[in-house]
């Protein structure tokens, strides 16, 4: 996806091993601190520090760390309406990357000294681009949001660039960012940055040395360390890496580093992408690690990418959205991301509208499929979280292909499932893919998170059961409950 960002970065060769002074690494006075993530025991979930559940519902702010403010301006609001917004929609994670394509920030200061290689850190709480990157954690932490950070866009990293050339220089980048950060709870690293183009990919052996030293001088700056000797205590850190698009994953390269923690996946934006054939291929592999679809499907894009904002292709609709985000969790997914295409370079009233871009950034934070993005979280999680499997044997017959193909998802024991048809099609459904003697189902509408009751059945064979409406949008999910549990309507 996305631009070019010229030589934005390192022009010196520093010596191997540099590790680059910050400030201080303490959290602020009063700054608010959210639980940890970690990876869940049975390696297929995040939760919370604790083992609470945690339910990564993502927005895609790729260039927000280089184009947001502090405070209102003419053509944009202050970032914390940015996150005020998300976080009442239910979004608990926000993907951004520190440097996207300028490496200077709207207040006119720049990431790096002449050199374009060493952090510009000055005195003063507002006198450098790391401050306001300090800024812009601590409001996401401010408003119970996660942060999901890169160090930079990778693709435009070019060949002769330090970072590439030098892994001393690339584990003393991740070393400035991992010590500057260390005490922040709302943090989880991300390499990579749609590598799509030659030679931008760990493939290329020079690129595989830079990521593996950024992550590992990341993970020494938390954990107090300087040695950059290939090992590091992965356990302080949370991480992965954000692969190229087209259906690829970070397991197709890199799904036995031990500082990749779970896997992300970029179907891109087209309409029917199966992702759900991704997230099975992911979930089947070993060892066990989480997966989700990381960038997939924006909405308001053109259906197959949009590079101009005349192309007569059809725009990503909410139902567009919705089926992707479905067909991933149900297939597996701890998580879902979503975007619209306003924000890939978070435009601003008066910019140019590029990359099928129809609204500024401000205007379009209430596009449908965002606020429908919360229906699908309170769903999964009104029902056991970490018991939750894939399940397409609940369905008696083929399940379609296309936008009609449906998922299936349930708890491991039985106690529920969670049937999703896009169309509203009828379909058999196997009840002895559940637990107890009666099953009880409901109706629950992805478009307004509202439920309709569907009454009791025996817990035996198979039964037909027809949505309340069919067509193009009418999309479905049918939740099944072993009646003994109790459990009360989902979503709630």
């Amino acid at each position: 996806m996305i631009l070019a960002i010229g030589a934005y970065l390192l022009v010196s060769v520093l010596a191997a091993n540099l590790v680059w002074d910050s400030r201080s690494t303490e959290a602020p006075d009063g700054a608010a601190r959210l639980p940890r993530l970690e990876v869940a025991a049975n390696g297929r979930f995040l939760v919370c520090e604790g083992g609470a559940p945690f339910f990564w519902l993502a927005d895609t702010a790729w260039a927000m760390f280089e184009k947001a403010a502090r405070d209102a301006a003419p053509d944009q609001p202050a970032v914390d309406a940015y996150f005020r917004t998300r976080a009442a929609q239910g979004f608990t994670v926000v993907q951004a990357a520190i440097i996207f394509e300028a490496s200077r920030n709207v207040e006119g200061h720049t990431a790096f000294e002449e050199d374009r290689a060493t952090p510009r850190v000055r005195p003063g709480a507002a006198d450098d681009y790391w401050d306001m990157v300090d800024d812009i954690v601590d409001v996401s932490a401010e408003h119970n949001m996660y942060l999901a950070i890169l160090p930079a866009w990778m693709v435009n990293v070019p060949a002769d660039h330090p970072l590439v050339r030098d892994a001393g220089v690339a584990y003393g980048y991740g070393h400035f960012l991992g010590a500057r950060y260390a005490e922040r709870s709302n943090l989880v690293w991300v390499l990579g940055g749609d590598p799509h183009r030659d030679a931008t990919d760990v493939d290329n052996p020079e690129r595989l040395a830079m990521t593996r030293a950024i992550a590992e001088g990341i993970a020494d700056g938390v954990s107090g360390v300087d040695r950059h000797d290939g090992t590091a205590d992965w356990s302080t850190t949370l991480m992965s890496y954000h692969p190229k698009g087209g259906n690829h994953s970070s397991s197709e390269r890199l799904h036995e580093e031990p500082w990749l923690d779970f896997n992300m996946i970029q179907t891109t934006t087209a309409r029917d992408f199966a992702n759900y054939e991704t997230v099975e291929r992911d979930y089947g592999k070993t060892p066990t690690k989480p997966t989700f679809d990381s960038e997939v499907a924006y909405e308001a894009s053109h259906s197959l990418g949009g590079g101009t904002n005349e192309s007569p292709l059809p725009r990503i609709s909410p139902w567009d959205v919705r089926r992707a985000a479905y067909w991933n969790v149900f297939a597996g997914g701890f998580g879902h991301t979503y975007g619209h295409r306003s924000f890939i370079r978070w435009t601003r009233k008066g910019e140019k509208l590029v990359f099928g871009a129809d609204l500024p950034w401000a205007e379009a934070l209430e596009a449908p499929g965002a606020q429908q993005m919360a229906h699908l979280k309170n769903l999964v999680l009104s029902r056991p979280f970490l018991s939750r499997v894939p399940d397409q044997d609940l369905f008696e017959r083929d399940t379609g292909t296309g936008r009609n193909h449906a998922r299936a998802t349930r708890d491991r024991d039985g106690a529920y499932a969670f049937v999703y048809l896009p169309s509203g099609a009828p379909m058999t459904v196997r009840l002895t893919r559940l637990s107890g003697v009666t099953v009880r189902a409901w109706w629950f509408d992805p478009r307004d998170g509202s439920v309709q009751d569907a009454g009791e059945a025996p817990r035996r064979g198979s039964k037909e059961f027809r949505p309340p409406t069919r067509g193009d949008g009418q999309d479905w999910v049918l939740v099944l409950d072993d009646a003994a549990r109790g459990f009360g309507p989902p979503g709630r």
